[in-house]
């Protein structure tokens, strides 16, 4: 009755779901709504994959390397000149 391998194992599972399918519900198709709940259910569950992947992969990256540059002393400004409110230069 069963099998002894794993491929057949399954097969049998298979099956005997299958038939009991047709045995209870004579496989009739679901209603559009059951397959529009079911689609944004795998929808879902994929983003939710998806973004779990990325926060594990992100949190077990390596950090950048930060180059340190020395301090030096700090660099002159050029003066500061107003405008004035017709337009030259004071």
């Amino acid at each position: 009755m069963f099998s002894s391998t794993k491929t057949g194992h399954m097969a049998h599972i298979i099956l005997t779901a299958l038939l009991g399918q047709v045995a209870s519900n004579q496989l009739t198709p679901p209603d559009p709504g059951t397959v529009e709940q079911y689609g944004h259910l795998v929808i879902q569950a994929l983003v939710a994959i998806v973004t779990i992947w990325a926060t594990v992969r992100k949190a077990l990256q390596k950090p950048e390397a930060v180059v340190k540059i020395p301090a030096s002393a700090p660099a002159e400004t050029a003066p500061v000149t107003s405008v004035s409110t017709d337009g030259k230069a004071e």
